[in-house]
This record gives C-alpha cells, structure tokens and sequence, in this order.
C-alpha cells in the first residue's frame, strides 16, 4: 500500500512536519507529499519537495490524492477538517490540542466510529525517554507511582492567540494519563499562576496521587523536565538535543542509556503510517484518555 500523505498547514509547526515527511519519502516510508494551505505564500516553491499542493481542503480531498492527512492549523479548525476527512474515511493524524473549543470535542469524540483512525500529536508519548520511563515503572524500578512533576519553561514568545494552559501543560496532563496516574482530576486544583503565558499547579491529590505543572513562554531560562516519584525511587527525564535519564533508588543515582536515534515527532510519524498500513482503526490517545483531558480542561477554566 503506497502511503500517499496530505499535509494540512505550513505554519511554524507544519513546516516542522513538512521536514519530517520529506525524511519519510527518502526513506521510502512515504510515497506521495501534498500540501495544503489557504494562503499561497506558504506553497511559493515547494515544487521540489512536495508532489502536489492545494489552497482549499475539499479541493484537496476531491482530488482523490491523499489516503491519509495530517491536520497542522490552528486548533480552532481542527475538528471541522478532521470531520471532513474521517467522513471519508481518510485516517488523521492531527496536531494537539483536539481543540480550543472545548464544549465541542465530546460530541466529535462521541461521533467517532470503530472504523476510524485518529492520532492526536500528543509527541511525547513518542519520545523515547518517555517510553524509556514508561517500561522501567512497568517493570517495577520505583515501585507504585505517587507523583509526576512536568516544567516546561521556553524563551520564546507566546505565539499569537496560544494558551499555556492548552499548548503546553497540556503535555504534563497527558502524561499523567499515559503514566497511569488515574483519578488526579477529580480532587481539587491548587492553582498558583494561571495566565496565557504561564501556568502553575497543583492537580491535587486523590490519596498519595499527586500532579504537579509548571509551564511558562518568555522564561529566563530554558527548561524541559520530567520527574516520577515512586514508592522505591524517582525517574527523571531532562528533555533536549541529547536527552539524559535518571533513576534514583535508595540514594543511588543510575544514568539510562537513550539512543536518541530519532526525534518524537519522526517517531509520531511512524506510529501513524504504521497503523494506516496495516489498516487497522486507531484512536490513540485512547478515547477515554481525550474525554478525561476535555473535561479536565473544562473544569480548570471555571477557576
């Protein structure tokens, strides 16, 4: 089956993905790039690199040259381009959050079928320190999990109508649900800082269970961390070019060897033309996972 990819948004992000994709079809991952986005500046030559490009999605769609689409807008026309796309039965994959409208992602969420494949970016599910952690708590090395510390603090300037909050602890969140770290979001939030350009908080605890967020644009200082907490130890995850593990039992410190043999957002890729090859319906992050992350996110704008 030829993997013929339809890439929707040549923004910051989307050229990111563009990148990646064009790594895909060296590789031979990929056979067909089309590119889509309603302004022509954004195309103006890319003639080399992509197969085809379209200012209008449905045209796109129309044209029968995609089997497979990844959505990079801004989250405000998510959900109305991946609809278009899963009617058909075209499997998306589409950038996080599902949505900035929060009240409608149930109802898309509520609509989708068995039948369908849908990959949300949320990457570092995909890191491979992250998967690296995910089997050493698997296997026991810190015992029962009890805490997960996310910060994530960046130089860069906020970018234009993003939220902290949605954009990046959005990921802390997740990885609470990807841990395992269940029933978090029924206790109530400690929110120290809630504002577009930062976040911090408490999740609250439900017995030992404990979240904790710290995420900001125009830091001081750059920052990317990972912590679990365990009843036998601690695991720690320092994001960046060369990602560095840790496990701490009983006061001794071990380092994790990480290949670092592709980034989270190649192996995105894979995971999703993985699961458009073999034809098999995805939801991933599960459905039950998104619905906990909407209204979680609902339930904190109400603070």
């Amino acid at each position: 089956m030829d993997l013929n990819v339809g890439l929707v948004g040549h923004g910051r992000w989307g050229k990111r993905h563009l990148e990646t994709l064009i790594r895909l079809k060296k590789e031979g991952r990929v056979q067909h790039i089309t590119l889509c986005d309603r302004d022509p500046n954004q195309l103006a030559g890319l003639s080399k690199q992509v197969d085809s490009t379209f200012t209008h999605f449905g045209a796109m769609l129309d044209a029968g040259v995609v089997n497979c689409i990844a959505v990079v807008t801004p989250p405000n026309s998510h959900l109305e381009l991946a609809s278009k796309a899963l009617e058909r039965n075209i499997p998306v994959l589409i950038e996080k959050p599902l949505s900035d409208r929060l009240e409608q992602e149930p109802e898309f969420l509520n609509s989708l079928t068995s039948e369908v494949t849908l990959v949300t970016g949320f990457l570092l599910r995909h890191h491979e320190g992250v998967e690296a952690m995910k089997q050493e708590l698997d296997d026991g090395a810190i015992g029962t999990l009890q805490e997960l510390h996310y910060r994530r603090r960046t130089k860069r300037g906020r970018p234009k109508g993003a939220d902290a909050m949605k954009t990046l602890a959005i990921h802390g969140f997740d990885l609470s649900l990807f841990f395992g770290l269940k029933g978090i979001a029924k206790s109530p939030p400690e929110i120290f800082e809630h504002q577009p350009e930062r976040m911090l908080l408490d999740a609250g605890r439900t017995g030992q269970k404990r979240l904790l967020v710290d995420v900001s644009w125009g830091a001081d200082e750059e920052l990317r961390e990972l912590t679990l907490i365990g009843s036998k130890g601690n695991l720690s995850l320092t994001f960046g070019t060369t990602p560095e593990m840790h496990i701490n039992r009983s006061g001794v410190l071990e380092t994790v060897e990480l290949t670092n043999a592709h980034p989270p957002l190649y192996n995105e890729w894979v995971y999703f033309l993985q699961q458009v090859k073999s034809r098999t319906p995805t939801v991933y992050p599960p459905i039950q996972d998104l619905h906990v992350l909407n209204q979680w996110f609902q339930d904190l704008e109400q603070y």
